[in-house]
């Protein structure tokens, strides 16, 4: 009998080199009025500074001051207990 494991890599192989690579890259010049910068009034006490969740941009919140978000990590600043959108 002969082995098998010279078929199972080919085969192996030829699944990894014909699976397609979905990638998706956001269209900037759109328009779309949903992907714009939201802006978050900060109403905590003390100056704080977040990390967006996404972008890994760094937004520094002082005392009553109102902040502009990048789209994608707007969400996750929703769920902040001290900021509100405008």
């Amino acid at each position: 009998m002969g082995c098998c494991g010279k078929k199972r890599a080919q085969l192996a192989h030829g699944r990894m080199a014909s699976s397609p690579v979905a990638t998706f890259a956001p269209d900037e010049g759109s328009g779309d009025d949903q992907r714009k910068a939201r802006v978050f009034r900060f109403t905590g006490a003390t100056a704080v500074a977040i990390k967006g969740i996404n972008s890994g941009r760094v937004y520094h919140f002082l005392p009553g001051a109102t902040v502009e978000v990048a789209y994608e990590d707007s969400f996750a600043m929703m769920a902040e207990r001290d900021l509100r959108p405008e």
